[in-house]
């Protein structure tokens, strides 16, 4: 017989791609990969709104226009605070106008304007001066309208009648001046409940188409 030794009898190892660590490192990667992923698409997911530009209030009753506002991207943790605001894919109607204030850089809200008709409210040419205006006017601004009758001696010369108050500038002359000297005439809106006591709209309009108007803007507070 030989001498020579036997080889020990050894057991067969796993091949390595059977370890169950191998398979829960895979399923942690996976995991992780798929978090990642979602945390990806869903920072995508923002939603391009309506807001005012940085220089421009928008007034109750003020006329609403596109070129007063300008597109922002927004990410929403919710659908239903998007649907609050206005989409800038959306354009904005003809006739448009506030039905609550909206301040500078502000996002758009779909209660915040309409584009239904309202006949409380009429919009009505004041012939005025370029004395009777403020060089600051704009469209947008809120006035009152004072009247001085024309070639009335009862009325003094630095006396006038509050003939409306609160009422919003919705148009004005080319390039928003009055240039020259000469007449020309700015378009308010009034709300019928914003006449003054004992006036009418066609008493305001009589009264300054055969006497003065003085047109007096409200300044805002400095913020």
């Amino acid at each position: 017989m030989s001498d020579a030794p036997s080889p020990k009898a050894t057991r067969q190892s796993r091949p390595r791609w059977l370890d169950p660590k191998l398979f829960l490192g895979i399923l942690l990667v996976l995991a992780s990969m798929a978090l990642g992923a979602r945390v990806i698409s869903q920072s995508d997911k923002t939603a391009e709104i309506w807001a005012v530009k940085d220089d421009v209030t928008l007034a109750p009753t003020a006329t609403l226009t596109q070129s007063q506002l300008v597109a922002r991207k927004v990410r929403f943790t919710s659908q239903k605070d998007a649907d609050r605001y206005v989409s800038a894919t959306a354009q904005i109607p003809e006739g448009a106008r506030m039905v609550r204030e909206v301040g500078p850089g502000e996002f758009l809200p779909r209660d915040a304007w309409t584009d239904q008709a309202d006949d409380q409210l009429l919009d009505t040419p004041i012939p005025v001066t370029a004395a009777g205006l403020p060089k600051s006017i704009h469209k947008g601004d809120r006035v009152d309208i004072y009247v001085v009758r024309a070639n009335d001696d009862k009325f003094r010369p630095d006396r006038g009648i509050l003939a409306a108050s609160n009422v919003i500038v919705v148009d004005l002359p080319t390039g928003g001046g009055f240039g020259g000297g000469g007449d020309t005439s700015a378009t308010v809106r009034v709300a019928l409940d914003q006449m003054s006591k004992g006036f009418s709209l066609d008493q305001l309009v009589g009264d300054v188409s055969g006497g003065r108007a003085v047109i007096v803007k409200h300044v805002a507070p400095k913020r």
